[in-house]
């Protein structure tokens, strides 16, 4: 299961999403950062009234390792199927192995759903 998580942080990380090297040491791998995506993707996601509300798909921080982006797996309504929606900077906050919105559970529905990629490129 880590070999997984360290090849989807690997992943990440070769897409540009999470610093992978600070201007005085050029091509040296952030391994906090590797740390925190590989300890999150997969994790639970928790609305602020403490009910589980999705899955960590994709998490992305900046240069001084703050939050920037949440991507996390949802189910839809009624139940039938998952969704992929993109929770704002500033309404999500990781913790150890975990993801905690500053939102209720209701409001997780109102989030828009990501288009999924297009084949057409």
């Amino acid at each position: 299961m880590r070999d997984v998580l360290i090849g989807c942080a690997l992943a990440v990380l070769l897409m540009g999403m999470v610093p992978v090297a600070h201007a005085e040491d050029p091509g040296k791998v952030d391994l906090e950062a590797l740390e925190m995506v590989s300890e999150l993707i997969g994790a639970p996601v928790f609305s602020k009234d403490g009910t589980e509300v999705g899955q960590v798909a994709d998490i992305a921080f900046d240069d001084k390792l703050q939050p920037q982006r949440l991507r996390m797996t949802t189910g839809r309504h009624l139940g039938l199927g998952a969704r992929t929606i993109e929770i704002p900077k500033g309404s999500f906050m990781p913790v150890r192995g975990a993801v905690i919105l500053d939102v209720p559970a209701e409001a997780v529905a109102a989030f828009a759903e990501l288009a999924p990629p297009s084949a057409d490129k």
